[in-house]
């Protein structure tokens, strides 16, 4: 059970160097209430390092983690009784079936999981494989059977990092629709590594952003987001029109999206006037659209860096 005013996860200006190279720059992380968190960055960030330290795959270089009280290195037995993992490229034994690599982690860690396994492997759309070997699993197999593995015992933090890597589209509406459940149904708290705006922003109702190894802003969507209407326009003349608008005091993150289309955000008092100021300068406007800052947007313009990007 989680201690009584203790938070589930915090993470205290955890460092980390490979070398030479800060892979971490003092990042704090306090998980408490269960839900959907995710921590959002663009490959390379430092999400997996951060993921390993917290397990105790790592040691850090600096700070501490404590999972429900507990130091995860002086008390690891403790921190990591309710705690369940799963990673971008789960391992297991190929020779062995998906049940009996279930059944191996289940001895390893010296409990019983019993009837739970099955009831794991229908949850994660493996009842059909359940006696067939691993080494003949695709990778999105191997990923529903790492989601299994990390949801064996019933833990109340569990991390997940990348989980939807490898999924056909089925595969990944099944986890997206599984991870709301696993919090708000079952009272967990669900950490979601991923560097896939959509999803983060489908299932997440509090995001942090790491870039380059620190914290660039952590809340809510809405708490992120500047108030500024991001804006569309399509238009046959887009560099006319880009040029109009890169000009203009206020517009921000201007880019091009597609051949005919431009984003950027603006303050609403701007925005409502863009389409005469395109129109003015000669651009025959097709469409023009005002829609709410993105996490996407929020993202691009905390890091400069676009989704497609990494």
């Amino acid at each position: 059970m989680k201690r009584e005013g203790t938070p589930l996860l915090v993470v205290e200006n955890l460092r980390k160097d490979f070398g030479n190279v800060r892979a971490l720059s003092g990042i704090d992380i306090v998980l408490d209430a269960p839900g959907v968190y995710g921590f959002l960055g663009p490959n390379g960030a430092g999400k997996t390092t951060t993921f390993k330290i917290i397990c105790g795959l790592l040691r850090p270089t600096g700070g501490r983690v404590f999972i429900n009280g507990h130091d995860v290195h002086r008390d690891p037995k403790k921190a990591f009784q309710r705690l369940g993992v799963q990673f971008d490229a789960p391992a297991f034994y190929p020779y062995l079936t998906g049940r009996e690599n279930l059944q191996v982690v289940s001895i390893w860690a010296g409990r019983t999981a019993g009837v739970m396994i099955d009831q794991l492997l229908f949850r994660a759309g493996l009842q059909g494989a359940a006696q067939r070997r691993v080494e003949g699993y695709s990778w999105g197999m191997k990923q529903r059977l790492g989601l299994a593995s990390a949801l064996l015992f019933d833990p109340q933090l569990v991390l997940l990092d990348e989980p939807t890597n490898g999924l056909d589209p089925g595969g990944i509406a099944d986890i997206r629709n599984m991870l709301p459940r696993l919090a708000y149904e079952e009272g967990r708290t669900v950490f979601l590594s991923s560097h896939r705006m959509e999803e983060v922003e489908q299932v997440c109702d509090h995001v942090t952003i790491i870039h380059r190894g620190a914290i660039a802003a952590s809340g809510t969507p809405g708490e992120l987001a500047t108030g500024d209407a991001c804006v569309e326009v399509r238009a046959k003349d887009v560099q006319t029109a880009l040029g109009i608008l890169g000009d203009l005091d206020g517009v921000r993150e201007l880019r091009m999206i597609g051949r005919d289309r431009l984003r950027f955000s603006a303050p609403g008092s701007l925005a409502a006037g863009i389409n005469r100021l395109l129109v003015e300068g000669g651009v025959d406007v097709e469409e023009i659209v005002r829609k709410r800052e993105t996490l996407e947007d929020i993202f691009f313009r905390l890091t400069g860096i676009r989704s497609d990007d990494n």
